[in-house]
């Protein structure tokens, strides 16, 4: 597996390489105007050709890259004022060299890194004074004090030009995301659904302008109780679950009543998502008011509940004569589970004992009228006979078109309603 590298690694490598390859040049030209001997020069080789590439070696297998990278540069400062004391600081040398020095650990670490410069470089040259003597000779080369100087301009506008770089992609980066900022505040500021941010005590941080629809402006105030206007029923639970999201990071689904402004009493569906700001919880709400839907699946259900238990049978068809869906009592007259005639058609269960002219006739009559009643007589599924009452009704659209048929029906065998067993 390759073991990933801080990318100022790959940078500073890069930076480091030229650099000391163009002290190898410069500081070789005042090694060769002094007649320094060849264990200088293989020194000097070590020291600016082959030393750049051990540092990187280091840093890239190290356990923390950057911060190896960091001891890197100090050490850098280390080496550069032992060879600044070793040339007995030749001017156009030891100012350049100090000067790059110090700006890279200034860059990456501030006035602290600049300190730090300043004493490692200061640690070097004194090191080799205590062990070679302190000497001073500022005569520089004439070519090697033009290559400094040519190399420290090179390297302050390269470091310029990695400050710009930077800055510029700082600059792209806050721009984007300040209008991703307002993209988002524009989507949550007009959204009809209600959007909250609570801290971890359930007090408001951010409340959307859905909001104010409902609540009045003094109950959204930052740091109000968000679970106020809840209904007195629900605060404990939703309480309980905004503490799960917080404890699991995980998304919450719930419901909720709410007691707006006007005293009624709306219900919401929620999911709450819970995150770490700052060292701070923070749970973002999102609720979907479901009122008008949960009254209407009530008053379904309620209906649902008086088709299932209707005395008389009963049976709706589409318009294409597909049964969908029959009740209780269907099953007790005629012995046919709706699972045995739902999404089926209509004719297969034809039980009336009539020729194809009776079924014409009521097909007339709903065609004319909308709808027909009348008796025949029936036969079960385990084949019974039985006298039946039925009544059938046309649903029709605004364009007139019929979209659905009403049956109910009875045995009338036995009727306690005696006017239903007469034949219309």
């Amino acid at each position: 597996m390759i073991k990933r590298y801080h990318r100022f690694v790959r940078i500073f490598y890069r930076i480091r390489t030229a650099a000391f390859a163009a002290l190898f040049v410069a500081i070789g030209m005042q090694l060769w105007g002094r007649g320094y001997g060849g264990l200088a020069w293989a020194l000097l080789a070590l020291q600016f050709l082959v030393y750049p590439h051990l540092l990187f070696w280091r840093a890239s297998r190290a356990a923390d890259s950057l911060q190896a990278e960091h001891s890197n540069l100090l050490l850098d400062c280390l080496f550069l004022g032992i060879w600044v004391a070793a040339l007995e600081y030749p001017v156009w040398i030891a100012f350049p060299v100090f000067m790059g020095a110090t700006l890279n650990n200034a860059m990456n670490r501030g006035w602290r890194g600049a300190v730090g410069a300043l004493l490692a470089f200061a640690a070097g040259a004194l090191a080799w004074g205590l062990v070679a003597g302190f000497k001073v000779s500022p005569q520089t080369n004439p070519v090697a004090a033009a290559l400094c100087q040519i190399g420290l301009f090179i390297y302050v506008v390269g470091l310029g030009n990695i400050a710009f770089v930077q800055s510029r992609k700082l600059r792209d980066t806050r721009e984007a995301l300040r209008l991703r900022e307002e993209h988002y505040r524009i989507i949550t500021e007009n959204a009809g659904d209600l959007i909250a941010m609570l801290d971890a005590a359930g007090r408001w941080v951010y409340a959307n302008p859905a909001y104010r629809r409902l609540l009045p402006a003094s109950a959204l105030d930052i740091g109000a109780d968000a679970f106020a206007h809840l209904h007195p029923d629900d605060r404990e639970a939703t309480r309980a679950v905004l503490e799960k999201a917080v404890e699991t990071g995980e998304s919450q689904a719930f419901l909720y009543r709410l007691i707006a402004m006007d005293g009624s009493e709306r219900e919401f569906q929620a999911k709450a998502k819970s995150f770490s700001h700052a060292g701070t919880a923070r749970t973002v709400i999102v609720s979907t008011d479901v009122t008008e839907l949960r009254q209407r699946d009530r008053k379904l259900a309620i209906q649902a509940n008086v088709f299932e238990n209707m005395a008389d049978a009963m049976m709706i068809v589409a318009a294409d004569g597909t049964i969908l869906s029959v009740n209780r009592a269907f099953t007790t007259v005629t012995g046919y589970t709706a699972e045995e005639v739902c999404g089926k058609p209509e004719t297969a269960f034809r039980t009336a004992l009539q020729p194809q002219e009776f079924y014409d006739e009521i097909r007339d009559a709903l065609q004319r009228q909308g709808q027909w009643s009348g008796t025949s007589w029936c036969r079960r599924k385990d084949a019974s006979i039985y006298r039946e009452w039925r009544n059938i009704s046309a649903i029709r659209d605004v364009a007139g078109a019929t979209t659905h048929h009403i049956i109910f029906f009875a045995d009338v065998s036995q009727s306690a309603h005696p006017d239903r067993a007469l034949v219309h």
